[in-house]
């Protein structure tokens, strides 16, 4: 590979000429011009456009940090973020902290150490103490995507997570299950907090109590998922329906049942929040509260590149995009109290912005 150096002998200048051409940093005559464009060419000379970039301090990286680049909503962002940084004159560079907060703060240390230009962040905790931890090391504009965290400014885009899980909770109610699992997501993380808050409102809007002990962490693992569903659709008292809070652990509960040699919905009715390219083609085609994550990823990257393009930030904003429940196969009406609910298609919804509110 041809380095600066050879362009230089063979454009017969110093090196430094030929890193004044190259970055037009000093005056040079067009003859010489001529000459070193010339040597780049013959030589097929690449410069370095990161180091020439970190050494302005103008970089043109953005991080994107998520808890977990395998499931399929991440996955997702990940290539509309890609897509829309590279289009506008970015690299994307995609980090996995594996829901581990440690994990997360060396990575974003790193990002410190490359400069990079932005950032789009899931946050692996969201306690306000998190909140104090990620502000040592955001020092550029950053957008924080389907989680926020207490006490911090930065702006964020969202779903309505309390509404996603009512629409969950409240759809298995109205078809008369009253033994539903909840497979929760991490403790300390807002999207499961808020989702656990939503399950509480439909079973006090049905009159229904909410056994805790039918409340299992799944961590947003498939494996946690997995092993909870064994361990309840293994005792005396089956539950009849289950509540997943994300994609994969719907998959986890899916493998769950088959380990048992039970199915869905005839032993048990499932609904997840996430949809996912696949959900309609497998058996039973699964029913999902769906959220937009594509329009959300855009939200997110059109928020960030405008922020670079010079926008003045606007802390403390929340832009929540609306769920909406898509009814298929893998829940069925269990015999007892409560209408069968009548089977819509999915409505479109425009999401809001808003600011964030005291105590939200």
């Amino acid at each position: 590979m041809a380095t600066i150096r050879d362009v230089a002998k063979r454009a017969n200048v110093a090196v430094s000429t030929v890193s004044a051409v190259i970055n037009q940093s000093a005056p040079v005559s067009q003859a010489v011009v001529a000459r070193v464009e010339a040597a780049v060419r013959e030589m097929g000379y690449t410069p370095n456009v990161a180091a020439r970039n970190l050494r302005r301090g103008d970089s043109r990286l953005i991080g994107l940090v998520v808890p977990d680049i395998s499931n399929p909503y991440f996955s997702t962002i990940a290539r509309i973020v890609e897509a829309r940084s590279l289009a506008a004159g970015y690299m994307a560079f995609v980090y996995n902290s594996d829901e581990d907060p440690r994990r997360e703060e060396e990575i974003l240390r790193m990002m410190q150490m490359q400069r990079i230009a932005g950032l789009i962040l899931t946050p692996a905790a969201s306690s306000a103490e998190h909140g104090r931890r990620l502000a040592r090391h955001l020092k550029v504009p950053t957008i924080l995507l389907d989680r926020h965290v207490e006490d911090v400014d930065y702006e964020a885009v969202l779903l309505d997570n309390r509404q996603a899980a009512r629409l969950a909770a409240d759809y298995l109610l109205r078809l008369g299950h009253r033994r539903i699992a909840i497979i929760a997501g991490r403790e300390g993380v807002s999207s499961a907090e808020e989702r656990l808050e939503g399950c509480r409102d439909a079973f006090a809007k049905h009159g229904v109590p909410l056994d805790p002990k039918l409340m299992l962490r799944g961590d947003y693992d498939q494996t946690r998922a997995m092993t909870a569903t064994q361990r309840l659709m293994s005792g005396a008292e089956r539950v009849t329906a289950v509540l997943a809070f994300n994609n994969v652990m719907t998959i986890g509960i899916l493998r769950g049942l088959h380990s048992l040699g039970l199915s869905c919905p005839g032993d048990v009715s499932i609904i997840g929040i996430d949809d996912f390219d696949w959900a309609e083609a497998v058996q039973p085609r699964l029913t999902v509260v769906a959220q937009p994550v594509a329009a959300m990823a855009e939200r997110a990257i059109g928020r960030l590149l405008a922020r670079l393009g010079g926008e003045e930030p606007s802390p403390g904003e929340w832009h929540v995009f609306e769920p909406v429940l898509v009814a298929r196969d893998s829940c069925i009406k269990f015999d007892g109290p409560g209408p069968t609910p009548p089977i819509a298609a999915p409505k479109e919804r425009t999401p809001v912005s808003r600011r964030k509110r005291a105590g939200a």
